[in-house]
Protein backbone atom coordinates (compact mmCIF):
# COMPACT_ATOMS: atom_id res chain seq x y z
CA UNK A 1 0.00 0.00 0.00
CA UNK A 2 2.87 2.35 0.80
CA UNK A 3 4.29 2.19 -2.98
CA UNK A 4 0.64 2.66 -4.33
CA UNK A 5 0.29 5.93 -2.45
CA UNK A 6 3.39 6.84 -2.90
CA UNK A 7 3.44 6.34 -6.82
CA UNK A 8 -0.27 7.82 -6.93
CA UNK A 9 1.37 11.12 -5.12
CA UNK A 10 4.38 10.83 -7.67
CA UNK A 11 1.39 9.92 -10.73
CA UNK A 12 -0.05 13.44 -9.89
CA UNK A 13 2.16 16.00 -9.83
CA UNK A 14 3.38 14.06 -13.11
CA UNK A 15 0.08 14.35 -14.74
CA UNK A 16 -0.26 17.93 -14.03
CA UNK A 17 2.77 18.95 -15.81
CA UNK A 18 1.22 16.79 -18.68
CA UNK A 19 -1.63 17.96 -18.70
CA UNK A 20 0.04 21.81 -18.72
CA UNK A 21 1.87 20.71 -21.58
CA UNK A 22 -1.32 19.36 -23.43
CA UNK A 23 -3.06 22.42 -22.79
CA UNK A 24 -0.66 24.12 -25.58
CA UNK A 25 -0.22 21.00 -27.79
CA UNK A 26 -3.47 20.04 -28.55
CA UNK A 27 -4.99 23.12 -29.94
CA UNK A 28 -1.78 24.44 -31.17
CA UNK A 29 0.58 21.59 -32.07
CA UNK A 30 3.50 23.58 -30.82
CA UNK A 31 5.88 21.43 -28.29
CA UNK A 32 6.14 24.01 -25.69
CA UNK A 33 9.39 22.84 -24.51
CA UNK A 34 9.92 26.54 -23.01
CA UNK A 35 7.28 25.31 -20.15
CA UNK A 36 10.54 23.53 -18.57
CA UNK A 37 12.09 26.74 -18.03
CA UNK A 38 8.78 27.88 -16.70
CA UNK A 39 9.41 25.34 -14.11
CA UNK A 40 12.12 25.91 -13.19
CA UNK A 41 12.62 29.18 -12.92
CA UNK A 42 9.24 29.65 -10.64
CA UNK A 43 10.39 28.11 -7.33
CA UNK A 44 14.01 30.72 -7.42
CA UNK A 45 11.01 33.37 -7.87
CA UNK A 46 9.63 32.35 -4.45
CA UNK A 47 12.49 31.18 -3.08
CA UNK A 48 13.92 34.86 -3.74
CA UNK A 49 10.58 36.37 -2.53
CA UNK A 50 10.66 34.04 1.12
CA UNK A 51 14.73 35.93 1.54
CA UNK A 52 13.53 39.30 1.20
CA UNK A 53 10.99 38.07 4.30
CA UNK A 54 7.74 38.40 1.88
CA UNK A 55 4.65 35.95 2.98
CA UNK A 56 4.32 32.31 1.82
CA UNK A 57 1.16 33.69 -0.36
CA UNK A 58 2.61 36.40 -1.43
CA UNK A 59 5.74 34.56 -2.99
CA UNK A 60 3.40 31.61 -4.32
CA UNK A 61 1.14 33.99 -6.11
CA UNK A 62 4.40 36.23 -7.56
CA UNK A 63 6.00 33.31 -8.59
CA UNK A 64 2.65 31.81 -9.96
CA UNK A 65 2.10 34.99 -11.60
CA UNK A 66 5.79 35.18 -13.01
CA UNK A 67 5.35 31.62 -14.65
CA UNK A 68 1.97 32.50 -16.53
CA UNK A 69 3.69 35.69 -18.25
CA UNK A 70 6.58 34.01 -18.87
CA UNK A 71 4.43 31.14 -20.75
CA UNK A 72 2.22 34.15 -22.55
CA UNK A 73 5.94 35.67 -23.20
CA UNK A 74 6.80 32.70 -25.28
CA UNK A 75 3.42 33.08 -27.24
CA UNK A 76 3.13 36.65 -27.63
CA UNK A 77 7.45 37.17 -29.08
CA UNK A 78 7.81 34.15 -30.27
CA UNK A 79 4.91 31.38 -31.42
CA UNK A 80 2.37 33.72 -32.64
CA UNK A 81 5.37 35.43 -34.67
CA UNK A 82 6.48 32.34 -35.98
CA UNK A 83 2.92 31.32 -36.80
CA UNK A 84 1.88 34.29 -38.56
CA UNK A 85 5.31 34.16 -40.58
CA UNK A 86 4.44 30.27 -41.84
CA UNK A 87 7.17 28.72 -39.67
CA UNK A 88 7.63 25.50 -39.75
CA UNK A 89 7.03 22.74 -36.38
CA UNK A 90 10.95 22.30 -36.25
CA UNK A 91 10.55 26.25 -35.80
CA UNK A 92 8.49 26.41 -33.14
CA UNK A 93 10.57 23.28 -31.56
CA UNK A 94 13.95 25.07 -31.68
CA UNK A 95 12.83 28.42 -30.78
CA UNK A 96 11.10 26.67 -27.89
CA UNK A 97 14.06 24.70 -26.64
CA UNK A 98 16.46 28.07 -27.38
CA UNK A 99 14.03 29.64 -24.77
CA UNK A 100 14.27 26.66 -21.99
CA UNK A 101 18.39 26.85 -22.48
CA UNK A 102 18.33 30.86 -22.34
CA UNK A 103 15.93 30.69 -18.97
CA UNK A 104 18.25 27.77 -17.47
CA UNK A 105 21.36 30.04 -18.16
CA UNK A 106 20.04 32.99 -16.64
CA UNK A 107 18.86 31.04 -13.41
CA UNK A 108 22.69 29.87 -12.80
CA UNK A 109 23.77 33.66 -13.28
CA UNK A 110 20.85 35.24 -11.12
CA UNK A 111 20.58 32.08 -8.07
CA UNK A 112 23.81 29.82 -9.15
CA UNK A 113 23.68 25.80 -9.93
CA UNK A 114 23.24 24.50 -6.54
CA UNK A 115 20.49 22.55 -5.08
CA UNK A 116 17.92 24.38 -2.82
CA UNK A 117 14.75 23.86 -0.98
CA UNK A 118 12.14 25.71 -0.05
CA UNK A 119 10.86 24.26 3.46
CA UNK A 120 13.32 24.68 5.95
CA UNK A 121 13.68 21.68 8.34
CA UNK A 122 12.80 18.02 8.85
CA UNK A 123 8.69 17.69 7.02
CA UNK A 124 6.22 16.57 9.15
CA UNK A 125 4.63 13.34 8.61
CA UNK A 126 1.34 11.77 8.64
CA UNK A 127 0.04 8.00 9.35
CA UNK A 128 -2.66 6.01 9.16
CA UNK A 129 -2.11 2.48 9.45
CA UNK A 130 0.82 1.06 7.37
CA UNK A 131 0.86 4.28 5.35
CA UNK A 132 3.03 6.90 6.36
CA UNK A 133 3.33 10.17 4.35
CA UNK A 134 4.76 13.91 4.11
CA UNK A 135 3.22 16.85 4.77
CA UNK A 136 5.05 18.01 1.35
CA UNK A 137 3.32 14.47 -0.31
CA UNK A 138 -0.23 15.24 1.03
CA UNK A 139 0.19 18.57 -0.14
CA UNK A 140 0.89 17.84 -3.52
CA UNK A 141 -1.76 15.07 -4.16
CA UNK A 142 -4.14 17.26 -2.37
CA UNK A 143 -3.55 20.51 -4.54
CA UNK A 144 -2.61 18.63 -7.86
CA UNK A 145 -6.26 17.13 -7.39
CA UNK A 146 -7.58 20.52 -6.99
CA UNK A 147 -5.96 22.23 -9.80
CA UNK A 148 -7.35 19.17 -11.77
CA UNK A 149 -10.45 19.13 -10.72
CA UNK A 150 -10.73 23.07 -11.42
CA UNK A 151 -9.68 22.37 -15.14
CA UNK A 152 -12.14 19.62 -15.96
CA UNK A 153 -14.75 21.90 -14.26
CA UNK A 154 -14.29 24.63 -16.50
CA UNK A 155 -14.29 21.80 -19.60
CA UNK A 156 -17.43 20.61 -18.74
CA UNK A 157 -19.68 23.84 -17.61
CA UNK A 158 -18.10 26.33 -20.30
CA UNK A 159 -17.62 25.60 -24.00
CA UNK A 160 -13.70 26.70 -23.73
CA UNK A 161 -12.60 22.87 -24.50
CA UNK A 162 -14.90 22.99 -27.70
CA UNK A 163 -13.33 26.15 -28.86
CA UNK A 164 -9.89 24.39 -28.33
CA UNK A 165 -10.83 21.38 -30.11
CA UNK A 166 -11.73 23.39 -32.93
CA UNK A 167 -8.92 25.72 -32.79
CA UNK A 168 -6.61 22.57 -33.46
CA UNK A 169 -8.88 21.61 -35.93
CA UNK A 170 -9.36 24.08 -38.38
CA UNK A 171 -8.20 27.93 -36.60
CA UNK A 172 -9.33 29.31 -40.09
CA UNK A 173 -12.86 28.10 -39.96
CA UNK A 174 -13.12 29.22 -36.44
CA UNK A 175 -12.31 32.57 -37.31
CA UNK A 176 -14.46 32.94 -39.88
CA UNK A 177 -17.01 32.35 -37.31
CA UNK A 178 -15.81 35.13 -35.30
CA UNK A 179 -13.64 33.44 -32.55
CA UNK A 180 -10.37 35.55 -31.87
CA UNK A 181 -8.03 32.87 -32.44
CA UNK A 182 -4.99 34.94 -30.81
CA UNK A 183 -7.13 35.44 -27.67
CA UNK A 184 -7.68 31.40 -27.68
CA UNK A 185 -3.86 30.90 -28.09
CA UNK A 186 -2.92 33.44 -25.54
CA UNK A 187 -5.61 31.58 -23.01
CA UNK A 188 -3.67 28.16 -23.80
CA UNK A 189 -0.22 29.27 -23.54
CA UNK A 190 -1.72 30.96 -19.66
CA UNK A 191 -3.35 27.98 -18.59
CA UNK A 192 -0.15 25.76 -19.12
CA UNK A 193 2.00 28.31 -17.15
CA UNK A 194 -0.55 28.05 -14.62
CA UNK A 195 -0.36 24.45 -14.12
CA UNK A 196 3.27 24.26 -15.03
CA UNK A 197 3.73 27.00 -12.01
CA UNK A 198 1.97 25.35 -9.55
CA UNK A 199 3.04 21.56 -10.03
CA UNK A 200 6.61 23.18 -9.74
CA UNK A 201 6.01 24.66 -6.53
CA UNK A 202 4.75 21.12 -5.24
CA UNK A 203 7.88 19.70 -6.10
CA UNK A 204 10.53 22.13 -5.31
CA UNK A 205 8.50 22.00 -1.48
CA UNK A 206 8.40 18.34 -1.27
CA UNK A 207 12.52 17.39 -3.10
CA UNK A 208 14.14 20.47 -3.81
CA UNK A 209 14.87 22.37 -6.99
CA UNK A 210 17.81 23.60 -9.00
CA UNK A 211 18.33 25.29 -12.50
CA UNK A 212 18.59 21.74 -14.19
CA UNK A 213 15.91 19.85 -13.39
CA UNK A 214 12.53 21.65 -15.54
CA UNK A 215 13.55 19.96 -19.02
CA UNK A 216 14.07 16.14 -17.22
CA UNK A 217 10.62 16.72 -15.11
CA UNK A 218 8.75 17.88 -18.98
CA UNK A 219 10.31 15.05 -20.76
CA UNK A 220 8.67 12.56 -18.02
CA UNK A 221 5.42 15.09 -18.68
CA UNK A 222 5.59 14.31 -22.46
CA UNK A 223 5.78 10.28 -21.95
CA UNK A 224 3.11 11.21 -19.72
CA UNK A 225 1.08 12.56 -22.80
CA UNK A 226 2.20 10.26 -25.00
CA UNK A 227 1.21 6.78 -22.54
CA UNK A 228 -2.21 8.40 -22.10
CA UNK A 229 -2.96 10.27 -25.70
CA UNK A 230 -2.58 13.49 -27.01
CA UNK A 231 -5.47 14.26 -28.43
CA UNK A 232 -7.44 14.14 -24.97
CA UNK A 233 -7.97 15.78 -21.37
CA UNK A 234 -8.12 12.94 -19.63
CA UNK A 235 -5.13 10.88 -20.79
CA UNK A 236 -2.10 13.07 -19.81
CA UNK A 237 -3.40 12.74 -16.24
CA UNK A 238 -4.04 8.42 -16.86
CA UNK A 239 -0.57 8.37 -18.13
CA UNK A 240 1.31 10.59 -15.68
CA UNK A 241 -0.48 8.13 -12.77
CA UNK A 242 0.68 5.00 -14.73
CA UNK A 243 4.71 6.25 -14.97
CA UNK A 244 4.58 7.46 -11.45
CA UNK A 245 3.33 3.70 -10.02
CA UNK A 246 5.72 2.33 -12.36
CA UNK A 247 8.51 4.48 -11.51
CA UNK A 248 7.86 3.85 -7.67
CA UNK A 249 7.88 0.24 -8.37
CA UNK A 250 11.07 0.61 -10.10
CA UNK A 251 12.61 2.13 -7.33
CA UNK A 252 11.11 0.01 -4.96
CA UNK A 253 12.34 -3.61 -5.97
CA UNK A 254 15.22 -2.25 -8.11
CA UNK A 255 17.15 0.90 -7.70
CA UNK A 256 16.01 4.70 -8.36
CA UNK A 257 18.62 4.08 -11.35
CA UNK A 258 16.69 2.21 -13.57
CA UNK A 259 13.40 4.69 -13.68
CA UNK A 260 14.47 6.63 -16.14
CA UNK A 261 15.07 2.98 -18.13
CA UNK A 262 12.32 1.47 -17.43
CA UNK A 263 10.40 4.78 -18.30
CA UNK A 264 11.34 5.11 -22.09
CA UNK A 265 11.13 1.21 -22.39
CA UNK A 266 7.90 2.04 -21.83
CA UNK A 267 7.42 5.09 -24.29
CA UNK A 268 8.97 2.85 -27.03
CA UNK A 269 6.89 0.21 -25.86
CA UNK A 270 3.61 2.28 -26.70
CA UNK A 271 5.69 3.85 -29.98
CA UNK A 272 4.93 0.67 -31.25
CA UNK A 273 1.86 -1.05 -29.86
CA UNK A 274 -0.59 1.84 -28.76
CA UNK A 275 1.11 5.12 -30.78
CA UNK A 276 -2.04 6.99 -30.17
CA UNK A 277 -1.67 6.15 -26.27
CA UNK A 278 -4.71 4.61 -24.02
CA UNK A 279 -8.04 7.07 -25.33
CA UNK A 280 -6.13 7.24 -28.54
CA UNK A 281 -8.65 6.46 -31.57
CA UNK A 282 -7.46 5.53 -35.23
CA UNK A 283 -8.69 8.57 -37.21
CA UNK A 284 -10.28 8.47 -40.85
CA UNK A 285 -7.69 8.87 -43.34
CA UNK A 286 -8.60 12.19 -44.68
CA UNK A 287 -8.29 13.54 -40.87
CA UNK A 288 -4.70 11.90 -40.81
CA UNK A 289 -3.93 13.73 -43.68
Amino acid sequence: MQILFNGIILGLTIGLLALAFNAVYLPTRVFHLALGGVFAIVPFIAWQFLLWKQSWPVAILIAVGAGVLISLACESFNHARLERNGGSSGAHFISSLGIYIVTVQAIALMWGNENKVLRIGVDSVFKAGQITLTHAQLLAGVVSLLAMAVFYASLKFTNIGLRLRALADNPAQLALHGYNTRLLRLFAFGIAGLLASVCSLLVAYDIGFDPHGGLIALLLAIVAVIIGGRATWLGPVLGGIVLGLIRSEVAWFLSARWQDAVTYALLALFLFVRPRGFFGRNLRLEAQA
